[in-house]
């Protein structure tokens, strides 16, 4: 028989930014939260984003938010008006990370390391009270007589009514996000709708592209 482990009310896969505010969030709402990363540490992604300073968000009108997200807009409102940049950028700066803003209403972190805001994060997560297991990775979601009861992990079964999946797209494995969510979510039961990329790198036959690399235009 497997090994079945304490029961929680929440249970967050993925540790990147969006699985620790979730953690965060529903631990300061009184909920008993476990949250589990496959790799060795939480926030990998962050660490390689804006070139490894992270960009946090743009200082700029919540409409012209809006007119950058390339599809259904609409979807988004109701999560952009309750917690939009602005509120971003204080609650950074309220767990110690300051910020400056550069050209283009791109916001860092004064100290250029994207490693702090990962950090940040998740110091902030754990200061709210949520437990924690790095380097466990979820092979299935833990069905019982037709409802979600929690998480497997090889042979050890983590209970809980509730369970947020945060593991991010498929866009770079290195740092977890490798499609894990949706083979979980779809051997569970869920339709996928197959991702399409957002950001990503272009294949040119020719071959002057690799001679201007590192030329920076100013728009």
């Amino acid at each position: 028989m497997e090994p079945v482990q304490k029961k929680y009310d929440v249970i967050i896969v993925g540790g990147g930014a969006a699985g620790l505010l979730a953690a965060a969030t529903a631990a300061a709402g009184g909920c008993r939260c476990l949250l589990v990363e496959k790799k060795d540490r939480t926030g990998r992604k962050i660490m390689i984003t804006g070139k490894g300073r992270c960009n946090i968000t743009n200082d700029c009108d919540i409409d012209v938010v809006f007119q950058n997200i390339r599809r259904n807009p609409r979807f988004l409102y109701s999560a952009i008006y309750s917690f939009n940049n602005s509120d971003i950028i204080d609650f950074f700066n309220s767990l110690g990370v300051k910020t400056k803003t550069e050209r283009g209403g791109r916001v860092f972190p004064v100290s250029d390391k994207a490693a702090d805001v990962a950090d940040a994060l998740y110091e902030y997560a754990l200061s709210k009270g949520i437990s924690t297991k790095i380097n466990l990775n979820v092979t299935s979601l833990l069905i019982i007589k037709g409802k979600l009861a929690g998480v497997k992990c090889g042979n050890i079964s983590f209970l809980a009514d509730k369970v947020i999946m945060a593991c991010g797209g498929a866009s770079y494995p290195a740092t977890g996000s490798d499609g894990t969510g949706f083979y979980l979510a779809e051997k569970a039961g869920h339709k996928i709708i197959p991702p399409k990329g957002s950001l990503t790198g272009l294949n040119t036959r020719q071959t002057w592209p690799r001679d201007v690399m590192g030329i920076t235009l100013k728009m």
